[in-house]
């Protein structure tokens, strides 16, 4: 496609990149496809970083608990190819299983220690280890001096980092802002499993997460989860869990400390929505 190379294999990727010399910076922003304008967010983000940006779309069948939910995932390759065509020439990387996890691929059994056992960890046993085998493997295939992800997902880059550290391995994380819709939703690949009254019912997520940044000032984080989960039970989600956590152990605290997060897991309509917000500043 014109200003738009697609991959598919990682020796095709390779011989792209090796077209743009050794001296050409690189970034890469790792998706599950189902793309939309908080992708592209982070693919403006990536392109001010380097001059030349890998966005991979691979659905991988490994961080999800149930099949139904990786039968159901959106795969819309040629819409994804057509939105990122907007943003520039972007480097599409859509490899198949097979290609991530060959015969000769070993699993990564990384220790995660508390991160796994709360929140995501806990509703999504074995979540993280398929989160971790992935990122890894894109990583080492792709080789980017810079790796993007976006704070919606704020455990998923938690483990990332320790990840990172853990193996060494040579590129930067780079955190990147939660992109909304006008209604203060979280942007999200899922939102296009929700009808406009869901995503009327869904927007108590974000009022309880504004809520929360209020009560901050004047509760203790106990005092302000508990008034949170009352407020956000009026409304018709069915929540999953509401912490209030430390921002690097993601341990629920009892007292307030620099950059303290909320934490949400909600189902609408069988839709299960995440998100979370800062609640003390941490500059």
């Amino acid at each position: 496609m014109e200003n738009l190379n697609v991959c598919t294999t990682l020796e095709s990727l390779r011989k792209r990149l090796k077209e743009n010399g050794e001296d050409s910076s690189m970034a890469l922003v790792p998706t599950m496809g189902a793309l939309h304008h908080g992708h592209l967010e982070l693919v403006k983000k990536a392109m001010s970083l380097a001059n030349e940006v890998v966005v991979s779309i691979f659905v991988n069948p490994t961080q999800f608990n149930k099949k139904e939910d990786l039968d159901n995932y959106p795969r819309t390759l040629e819409n994804d190819v057509r939105l990122l065509k907007t943003a520039g020439n972007i480097i599409v990387f859509a490899p198949t299983v097979n290609e991530v996890y060959p015969e000769y691929y070993n699993d990564v059994n990384l220790e995660l220690g508390d991160l796994e056992c709360v929140m995501e960890g806990k509703y999504r046993p074995g979540h993280f280890s398929g989160v971790v085998n992935v990122v890894k493997r894109l990583i080492e295939m792709v080789k980017p001096e810079y790796s993007l992800f976006g704070l919606k997902d704020f455990q998923q880059l938690a483990v990332i980092n320790f990840m990172v550290k853990f193996y060494n391995m040579d590129t930067q994380v780079v955190p990147c802002e939660i992109v909304r819709e006008p209604s203060g939703l979280a942007s999200s690949s899922r939102n296009k499993r929700l009808s406009l009254q869901d995503k009327e019912d869904a927007v108590i997520i974000h009022e309880t997460m504004i809520l929360l940044v209020m009560m901050a000032k004047t509760f203790s984080p106990s005092e302000a989860k508990k008034k949170a989960i009352e407020f956000f039970n009026k409304g018709t989600l069915e929540l999953e869990y509401l912490n209030i956590v430390h921002p690097e152990t993601l341990m629920e605290i009892d007292t307030w400390v620099p950059g303290a997060r909320s934490c949400l897991a909600a189902y609408c309509n069988n839709v299960r929505l995440i998100d979370n917000m800062e609640l003390i500043t941490s500059k």
